[in-house]
């Protein structure tokens, strides 16, 4: 294959992968009253059960992560001070709240 045909089949793979929405994990914890389960695929965007979260708690957007940050903020969950750790202990505070 010749450097332009490699250059035009890696800007195609480009162009297609743009039009695509990301596949996302959700790394918080399971809330029962909307539905929404601990590491949760969504594939095509996010469900109304995660718009639900984000209403009442913007930055819970920090809990659904990329598959390819999946591991890293897994780890970053056991850090008390990283932003996943934080919104997940806020994210449990409100749903004992709601009880």
């Amino acid at each position: 294959m010749t450097a332009e045909k490699k250059s035009a089949k890696a800007e195609g793979v480009a162009t297609s992968k743009k039009g695509q929405v990301p596949t996302l994990i959700y790394i918080g914890p399971t809330i029962p009253q909307i539905s929404l389960q601990k590491h949760k695929i969504y594939r095509n965007g996010l469900s109304v059960e995660c718009g639900k979260l984000t209403d009442v708690l913007p930055g819970a957007k920090h809990l659904f992560v990329t598959t390819a940050d999946f591991a890293d903020s897994e780890k970053r969950l056991s850090d008390k001070t990283s932003v996943e750790a934080v919104m997940y202990s806020r994210v449990v505070a409100i749903m004992k709240e709601i009880k």
